[in-house]
């Protein structure tokens, strides 16, 4: 462990993850306040190996178990230990999440906590440029 981390590295986002909603929406402000942190179900994206569960990365969306309902979610932070080939994204201390309807848009108007900058480089994902809109402030 480095002597500058407080706790162990995390491996990745994975099933059964707890998340903190970052965005304003309705449903994450019940959640927090609630003290039931979102859990992920499903990431959608293809693993290396058939019926393994891949780890979801930033910009990867998720199916979250959010207050009994399923949400999308994109991640926006991950509290992973990056390796010496990564500099410039930066940890942060907890997985954050911004929720999403089916259609894709974001369930609120604002994302209050900062957004890695390494998410505008995925720009070309439609989904994701939205959510980009709404962030005031890149790390």
């Amino acid at each position: 462990m480095s002597r500058h981390r407080s706790r162990p590295p995390n491996p990745g986002i994975q099933t059964m993850t707890r998340f903190k909603v970052v965005d304003n929406s309705v449903l994450g402000k019940q959640a927090t306040l609630s003290g039931k942190a979102p859990y992920c179900i499903h990431v959608y994206k293809k693993g290396a190996r058939q019926k393994h569960m891949p780890r979801a990365n930033l910009g990867d969306k998720i199916l979250v178990a959010i207050k009994g309902e399923l949400k999308k979610a994109f991640v926006v932070g991950e509290c992973r230990h990056r390796s010496l080939t990564e500099h410039g994204v930066p940890s942060t201390d907890s997985n954050n999440i911004v929720l999403i309807d089916d259609e894709g848009n974001p369930l609120g108007t604002r994302i209050l906590a900062p957004i890695p900058s390494a998410l505008r480089a995925r720009r070309d994902h439609p989904e994701l440029t939205k959510l980009l809109a709404l962030a005031t402030k890149f790390v």
